[in-house]
């Protein structure tokens, strides 16, 4: 009777080491996939790589680069660190600017002249038509300035692949609805001033082939 006890408390022991044994080894390897997918890939402000700005109270840190696709491009974002935002929570950011870098060139490039500006949204438009070999075609953004909320009206910008050519699509844009290839078109569709407007470019040229207001029918 004593022995059953004895290997009936036994056997309750090795359950507990064993389920807190399976949590730790659960926790590290979950800890590993997050580090590994970049999910809190963010570096420390006195860590990465540092920017001067015209206000030196401002901490910029330039993210890390990628390669745009179909070319040999990089491109990186600068943004405002943690510590500098007075309202953010868990990985929030600011993007105040692109950084474009080329092999061939000794410097590198910045989208806008200033770190003035919150680059709101970025939608990438790629042609998808061979899904093995998906290539970039231009960037659309939205920048607001900071001396704004961040929900009032920006401007649409529209850009090639090395950020040489920059076309300022329209002022009071609210959001940027959709950016994408459309045949021979490359096709924006924004908000300004409550309303839908749809733009089309050259893919090639970034050159405005037209633009208008859509017209929504009223409901009966």
């Amino acid at each position: 009777m004593r022995t059953s006890c004895f290997f009936h408390y036994l056997w309750r022991v090795n359950a507990v080491i064993i389920f807190f044994a399976g949590a730790a080894i659960a926790f590290g390897l979950g800890s590993l996939v997050v580090q590994e997918s970049g999910i809190f890939r963010n570096r420390r402000a006195d860590t990465g790589i540092t920017v001067n700005a015209v206000d030196a109270a401002t901490h910029l840190s330039l993210g890390r680069a990628s390669i745009i696709n179909g070319t040999d491009v990089m491109r990186a974002e600068l943004s405002v660190d943690r510590a500098e935002l007075k309202f953010s929570s868990g990985g929030y950011r600011e993007v105040r600017n692109i950084l474009f870098i080329e092999p061939t060139q000794k410097a590198a490039r910045w989208l806008l002249p200033d770190n003035n500006h919150i680059i709101a949204e970025t939608l990438d438009i790629a042609d998808e038509t061979d899904r093995y070999r998906k290539r970039n075609l231009a960037t659309a953004v939205l920048v607001r300035s900071i001396a704004n909320s961040s929900d009032t009206p920006g401007k649409l910008l529209l850009f090639d692949l090395s950020g040489k050519n920059v076309v300022e699509v329209a002022n009071d844009v609210g959001e940027i609805q959709l950016a994408s290839l459309s045949g021979n078109d490359l096709t924006i569709l924004y908000e300004r001033n409550r309303r839908l407007v749809l733009a089309v470019f050259d893919p090639a040229t970034l050159a405005k082939r037209k633009e208008q207001e859509i017209e929504i029918p009223a409901l009966k």
